[in-house]
């Protein structure tokens, strides 16, 4: 493998393992709203470039994953227990 290409792949391995740390901290502050600014910035990355390499890596923009995993977390959630008199 030359050099260029082993510094793009160690790039390329960094950028996801940063990826990955803001989609952990979507899923862990799902109550509050979504900063995408401020998950730019803990990526290290001008946020169309974020918005970009998010949808690169999981096939939805940092919006359309919060929504999905909004869903699944409602459909996982118990049913509420009808109260008896």
């Amino acid at each position: 493998m030359c050099l260029s290409l082993a510094a793009a792949a160690r790039k390329h391995l960094g950028e996801l393992a940063l990826l990955r740390r803001v989609r952990d901290r979507i899923d862990r502050e799902c109550a509050r709203p979504l900063d995408v600014e401020a998950l730019a910035r803990d990526a290290a990355m001008p946020v169309a470039q974020f918005v970009r390499r998010f949808r690169e890596a999981y096939g939805l923009s940092p919006h359309d994953y919060r929504r999905a995993a909004e869903a699944v977390r409602n459909r996982e959630a118990p049913a509420p227990r009808p109260k008896v008199a």
